[in-house]
């Protein structure tokens, strides 16, 4: 299918080119993150499976998060030479082959390895749909196309999820559940390939001159990247030790119940695809603050021992985090002379916290369970609310930026 755009033209709000792109971007964002997120639910039996601990069960999860963080920068540099339409697809149909074969892996140390070399392929797909975004689309749109991205991201975390942890039930199989996931990545795999427009005309090259650049442009990115970094670190630390936490007592969860706690991820929907509505009224650094003392909301309301308040906290958690990435992310490619660098810098940093923080949080439940978490998420906040004091509230990538 030919795109209504040119190799110079940007994709506009109304074009049956835009109309396509939202589509193929969230797809995009529920299959490759459904990959991610998969065995998030099943920690625990894979972990006890293997005989391993709680911080040595992230693993699963670190391992696909740090080649991502690591190639992220790669897949960026790939973008100026490959278009990023061949690199989403074709990376995201690499990683799918290898969900395949993850069930059939032997032993645990071939079940690490595949799931590093996963997050190598995943992280072209999560690099060039930033870059396309940031590259294709007009300025005022950025916010609510990569919005509706994360958007797609949410859900694609939840259903790979949800999915996974039912199939282990049904099944009292992990591999089954892996395997239920790889299905639907195939499934929106081909849907994405169909509806993300193509540029007409040869693709750009690495001659293309870099869009302009000024210290207070590198500035906001940098706060991007730090809010990346930390508060990813925080969100995946939480939820994997969440595992954990509700498969013991009062609580003594199964996989698929506790897979239902990962619906809260809907509010994440909402709030990053409203990302763009939000800024028009509480501008970018009102977005960042608020978003901050939302997720403070609901890391408190985990504290008592009720399901009903554990879930209503991850629901208010969600929205937060979810609403400050949406802008973050965009920003971040929006305002780098180079998109697609911009965004491969982001996700790095992204992922390097994911790792991190799931690994470092895995050994505070080790130490202290819940109550040393809730230290660590406390002490991830305040940095958090530091950095959102220091976003400007001019639009991304605006001629004018600069001269705030």
């Amino acid at each position: 299918m030919d795109s209504d755009f040119g190799e110079d033209r940007v994709v506009r709000k109304g074009t049956a080119a835009y109309k396509r792109a939202l589509g193929a971007l969230f797809a995009i964002g529920v299959g490759a993150y459904a990959l991610v997120y998969a065995p998030q639910p099943l920690l625990r039996v894979i972990g006890d499976a293997y005989e391993v601990t709680a911080a040595q069960s992230a693993l699963i999860m670190s391992a696909t998060t740090f080649s991502l963080a690591f190639f992220v920068l790669f897949w960026g540099a790939m973008t100026t030479r490959i278009s990023e339409r061949t690199i989403i697809i074709g990376a995201l149909a690499v990683a799918i082959i290898i969900s395949v074969a993850i069930p059939f892996a032997p032993n645990w140390t071939i079940l690490i390895e595949l799931r590093a070399v996963q997050g190598v392929a995943l992280a072209g797909p999560l690099t060039a749909t930033l870059a396309w975004v940031g590259r294709h689309v007009e300025a005022p749109s950025i916010a609510q196309v990569s919005g509706l991205y994360i958007a797609g991201t949410t859900v694609g975390g939840m259903a790979g999820r949800l999915l996974s942890g039912f199939a282990n039930e049904l099944t009292d199989d992990w591999r089954m559940g892996i395997a239920s996931v790889s299905i639907m990545s195939v499934i929106l795999g081909g849907i994405a390939h169909v509806l993300l427009p193509r540029a007409k005309g040869k693709k750009q090259r690495v001659t293309r001159a870099p869009r302009p650049d000024s210290s207070w442009q590198r500035r906001q990115r940098f706060v991007a990247y730090g809010f990346a970094l930390v508060g990813m670190g925080m969100f995946v630390g939480i939820f994997n030790v969440l595992v954990y936490r509700v498969a013991e007592p009062p609580w003594n969860l199964g996989t698929s119940v506790t897979s239902m706690l990962f619906l809260s991820y809907l509010t994440g929907t909402l709030s990053s695809a409203r990302a763009g509505d939000l800024v028009k009224r509480l501008g970018q650094r009102g977005l960042m603050i608020v978003g901050t003392i939302t997720m403070a909301i609901g890391v408190a309301l985990t504290i008592p021992t009720s399901l009903v308040t554990l879930w209503l906290g991850l629901f208010i958690l969600c929205a937060g985090f979810f609403g400050m990435h949406a802008l973050s992310s965009g920003r971040a490619s929006g305002m780098h002379p180079r998109p697609g660098t911009g965004s491969g810098l982001y996700l790095m940093f992204y992922y390097i916290g994911s790792s991190v923080g799931g690994i470092v949080f895995g050994f505070g439940w080790d130490i202290g369970q819940w109550p040393m978490v809730l230290i660590m998420a406390a002490s991830s906040l305040i940095v958090i609310l530091v950095l959102s004091l220091f976003v400007s509230n001019a639009e991304p990538a605006s001629p004018d930026a600069k001269m705030e």
